[in-house]
């Protein structure tokens, strides 16, 4: 079994096992979350509750860092 090398990661790279979702909202595990590179995640249940304050439509923005996502 052959090792790939690991060279530098790009900046703000974060590893995250596939499929672990929780919710900051409910706070609960979830298939799929909406989620930021900077951790937040909100399941679509919690996202669609508060779309009016975090969404216009085709974007929506980040509690914790404002950054703009994309839905």
């Amino acid at each position: 079994m052959t090792d790939k090398p690991q060279g530098p990661r790009p900046a703000g790279y974060r590893k995250r096992k596939l499929g672990e979702y929780r919710c900051h909202c409910c706070k609960e595990k979830k298939p799929f979350c909406w989620s930021c590179p900077c951790g937040f995640q909100i399941c679509d249940a919690c996202f669609q509750e508060n779309k009016w304050g975090i969404s216009n439509g085709p974007t929506w923005i980040c509690p914790d860092c404002e950054r703009i996502r994309m839905t």
